[in-house]
């Protein structure tokens, strides 16, 4: 394929490739196409030729060689505002976070996580195509940042409801194993959004095609045998040696058509760089020299800093040789990157290095990108200089949260850092490094980095700086599942804090301590460290570190053997209610419970709640208080019959919303969880309403992730969405924590199934720092199963079962049976995944009495599909009972005859009279069906006895 005086020459199937996703853009279904060829094969021309002139806007971005985070999308907003210059006015405040990426457009707002700044992206999207569809070409992907690409794969699904076209071109022949365009690919076509327009070279008749256009005249068989041998019908190859070949006036007129002079001593150019170099070699000096600048500048570049003081000139007639294009006021590429790459080689040792130290110093002066800045600088051999260039531009794509492009510099960066400097410089550069390779998954590099950071720590000695270095150290090895590394990390910590007089943070980094060795079975040190947390909390005057001290020793007492445990946790329930501590209460109230089932005595596991309750009834007011608190940590410990009996008398009639904010959001999620959106839906639209209203963060972030759940049940994938990016913003803008935890793991695994890797990467984000900074074992098992759940999307199945297998063993001491039962749901795909089918099976088994236990029909139904999935006997894996109960909804034989009459249109004493029953009993059946089904009425009742396919044949019903 070539454009030749505006012909476009073969790619006949790509062209209609093309021009069909154009036209499903312009009708309003708008998508990603992935452009692939090797170098010089003519996508860009391609890609140019079809969409630009047509009823779609046409703009264009590129990437380069050290690109910016988002640089492509970035340079097509650039050249939209060009011609619109108030195009994305109406982004409104998301207009103030674009401006992170486009100075030009103002004063900018940092944003809060790496989703604030998507949707930014997406509503300058959107502004692009108000007022007409557009197609949107990014060009050079193959040098692309990581951050393009994975928003690329976040916006994919997003299109399609946009008139809009994107097509991303990269070079297929650059692309070593580990590029993260193949993550990309991955990404797409696990979520069936994946578009591909592949160019291969030209045949042999398509060689003679482009030759004969560019000639104006036939080409001789034996011309076309030549060059198409030479060139392999790479298109650019192909008018590069037709250029070199009229520079050198090589080709003469035959009978047979155009024909090689083959009585000339030159030899025939072999390379592009050969045909590049004959075409340059006429220029003058000046010109030359305006060349090798642009060339060391690379692909794309700024006209002024490339022309110097001095170079207007030569530049000007580079410009006239078509070698290189003015592609906007004041910006220039070259015609093609191989054009580059041919000059760049040519451009002598101590020249190229003079040129790369200019263009340094002078995108340094203009406020160029810092990573650009860097490669210059390194090209010049200036290491110091790239060194810190490389440090600016990690804070540049720190600050749109690019870790896994920032990471990439990091790494570069350490590498290149002079030997046996160890100043305060390297350290934060350690420590950022860490943060984002951990962010970006690679917790080996995480590790390797925060190692580093704790031994120059130590070298200074047992300060603040040391216990944070050990705490994070520690949340590390967490994360890898390596307990007894962590431990001893959080115990120097501990004692660091302590020694610099910080005791709250001490208890808090012995709490943790405490939790492991009660996990462990090793009692004597888990009561030890809870005791000693505890005190270190009654000085820092922290009754909510407080308050779990005494019920992480009072459960550890109770394990070993001293009922008078139970008191002790008593105490710090107590201490937690008196200060309205509702998350420690809930906490608190897991380890009563634990402590009471330990000791065989399950009701007074009960009791224990109760007494709790009557401590609240001392006070009218703080006993609706205590009652509401109570609702939310029974739905927490899985007792949803009693959430549903005690939420009910909180909802009074005569009750305020303001009254029953807890109680709405607690029955809402558990009607939810046990398939009643219908009644679940009111309920939690009048918390979410109502906290918003006064600012209650713990129930607003609750209800909003139960409300995500519920639209990701029903499809509503826009609107689960929507509620997960309200819940990581509303997060980010709060100081407490813990209530967020199992709504940002829910929402981290479901965004990361649905291919949202940038808000599942936010939630993710917001997880590590709760882990780090509270040290909970649920926030610390979210994190882990978040990431879990990016390494299942990323393909890294081995990763994601060795990250799962953690989450279910942090699991194994947590009361919470609903949470464990989804991780368990989720775990069993990844192991099923990795070709452990005993190990799915397992679990789902696992799973499956968790949910039956609680009444969570749906999840309950997720296990029985996960089943069916493996081939595997339904009855062999949950038992008779269980699967028959599945087959017919919980149905019992008499229902089921009910409901298949009623579905028929009987009445109840039609009904009664066909089966021989009272109207009574009749009635009393079709209010259990009702309740079975979740329905409210019989004709839902009906639908869904269909939809479970319960509608059998019914004798003599006609």
């Amino acid at each position: 394929m070539a454009v030749s005086g505006g012909t476009l020459v073969g790619r006949e199937l790509e062209q209609r490739q093309l021009r069909d996703v154009l036209a499903r853009a312009v009708a309003g279904e708008g998508s990603l196409v992935l452009l692939a060829g090797e170098a010089g094969v003519g996508k860009t021309r391609l890609a140019t030729h079809v969409l630009a002139g047509g009823p779609a806007r046409f703009v264009r971005g590129a990437a380069a060689p050290a690109c910016a985070p988002y640089g492509p999308v970035t340079a097509a907003f650039r050249e939209h505002l060009r011609s619109t210059p108030r195009a994305l006015d109406d982004c409104g405040p998301l207009r103030d976070r674009l401006a992170q990426l486009l100075p030009e457009l103002g004063p900018a707002t940092p944003s809060e996580d790496r989703a604030t700044l998507v949707e930014a992206i997406r509503c300058g999207l959107q502004a692009i195509v108000a007022d007409r569809p557009a197609a949107m070409l990014l060009d050079d992907l193959q040098w692309s940042d990581e951050a393009t690409l994975e928003l690329l794969a976040a916006l994919a699904l997003a299109l399609r409801d946009l008139p809009l076209l994107v097509v991303a071109a990269y070079r297929s022949d650059e692309l070593a194993r580990a590029h993260p365009l193949r993550r990309l690919r991955h990404d797409l076509r696990r979520d069936r959004a994946l578009r591909e327009v592949v160019l291969e070279p030209l045949d042999r008749d398509g060689t003679a095609a482009l030759l004969a256009d560019l000639a104006g005249d036939r080409p001789s068989d034996a011309l076309v045998a030549t060059v198409h041998d030479r060139t392999g019908g790479t298109p650019f190859f192909v008018e590069e040696l037709w250029a070199a070949l009229e520079a050198e006036r090589r080709v003469r007129p035959t009978p047979e058509g155009l024909a090689l002079d083959l009585d000339q001593d030159v030899p025939l150019p072999r390379t592009v760089r050969d045909a590049v170099l004959v075409q340059v070699a006429g220029l003058s000096p000046a010109a030359r020299a305006a060349a090798e600048a642009a060339a060391v500048a690379g692909p794309r570049f700024d006209l002024a800093v490339v022309a110097g003081p001095d170079g207007e000139a030569g530049l000007a007639e580079l410009l006239a040789t078509g070698l290189v294009v003015e592609t906007a006021p004041g910006t220039a590429a070259f015609r093609h990157p191989l054009t580059r790459d041919a000059l760049y080689e040519d451009v002598p040792w101590l020249r190229r290095r003079a040129l790369h130290r200019r263009l340094a110093e002078a995108l340094d002066r203009d406020g160029g990108d810092h990573a650009e800045v860097a490669a210059h600088r390194l090209a010049a051999r200036d290491t110091a200089g790239g060194v810190d260039a490389l440090v600016r531009a990690i804070a540049d794509r720190v600050a749109v949260h690019a870790h896994r492009d920032a990471a990439r510099l990091g790494r570069q960066a350490l590498d290149l850092w002079p030997e046996g400097e160890r100043g305060p410089a390297r350290i934060a550069l350690l420590e950022g490094h860490a943060r984002s390779a951990e962010l970006a998954g690679d917790l080996a590099e995480a590790a390797r980095a925060q190692r580093e950071v704790v031994s120059a720590r130590r070298a200074e000695g047992a300060g603040r700086a040391l216990a944070d270095a050990e705490r994070r150290m520690a949340a590390i090895y967490a994360l890898q599942g390596d307990r007894r590394r962590a431990l001893v990390a959080r115990q120097v910590a501990a004692e660091a804090f302590a020694a610099n007089g910080l005791p709250g943070e001490a208890a808090a980094e012995r709490l943790v301590m405490a939790q492991y060795h009660q996990s462990s079975g090793t009692h004597v040190q888990a009561v030890a460290a809870a005791a000693q947390a505890r005190e270190e909390a009654v000085r820092a005057e922290r009754p909510d570190l407080q308050a779990r001290a005494m019920g992480l020793e009072g459960v550890a007492r109770v394990k070993r053997g001293e009922p008078e445990g139970l008191e002790t946790v008593r105490a710090g329930l107590s201490l937690a209610l008196a200060h309205g501590l509702t998350p420690v209460a809930a906490e608190v109230y897991q380890r009563l419970g634990t402590a009471h089932e330990i000791a065989g005595d399950y009701p007074g596991a009960r009791d224990a709640l109760d007494t709790a309750l009557g401590l609240c009834d001392a006070d009218s007011a703080l006993g609706e208080v205590c009652r509401a608190c109570m609702a939310y940590v029974l739905r927490e410990l899985g007792d949803w019959d009693e959430v549903d009996t005690l939420c009910r008398t909180l909802i009074a009639p005569d009750a305020g919303p303001q009254d029953t904010l807890v109680a709405d959001g607690v029955l809402g999620a558990v009607l939810a969880w046990r398939g009643d959106p219908g009644a679940a839906v009111p309920l939690l639209t009048r918390c979410l309403e109502t906290a918003t209203q006064i600012d209650v963060v713990s129930m607003q972030c609750d209800s909003l992730a139960a409300l995500a759940g519920v639209a990701a049940r029903e499809g509503d994938r826009g609107r689960a969405v929507e509620h997960c990016r309200a819940l990581l913003g509303r997060w980010g803008r709060s100081e407490d924590h813990h209530y967020a935890v199992w709504g940002l793991r829910w929402a981290a695994g479901w965004l990361a199934g649905e291919g949202e890797l940038a808000l599942a990467r936010g939630c993710t984000e917001a997880l590590s720092a709760i882990a780090t900074s509270a040290g909970h074992p649920d926030a610390l098992a979210a994190l882990a199963f978040a990431l879990a759940e990016l390494a299942l999307a990323e393909d890294d199945v081995e990763g994601a079962v060795a990250q799962f297998d953690r989450v279910v063993e942090l699991h194994a001491g947590l009361q919470i049976p609903f949470e464990r039962a989804q991780v368990l749901v989720r775990a069993a795909a990844a192991a099923a995944a990795a070709g452990q089918d005993d190990v799915a099976l397992e679990r789902l088994a696992d799973a499956h009495a968790l949910a039956r236990d609680l009444g969570a029909r749906p999840l309950a139904e997720d296990v029985v599909a996960a089943v069916g999935a493996l081939d595997a006997s339904l009855e062999d894996v949950v038992g008779r009972r269980a699967a028959a109960e599945h087959e017919t909804a919980g149905l019992s034989p008499r229902e089921l005859e009910v409901l298949r009459l009623v579905a028929a249109g009987l009445t109840n004493r039609e009904v009664a009279g066909r089966l021989v029953l009272s109207t009574r009993t009749v009635d009393m059946h079709v209010r259990n069906i009702l309740t079975k089904l979740r329905c409210r009425t019989r004709t839902e009742a009906a639908t869904r006895a269909g939809e479970l396919g319960l509608l059998l044949s019914t004798p003599g019903v006609g």
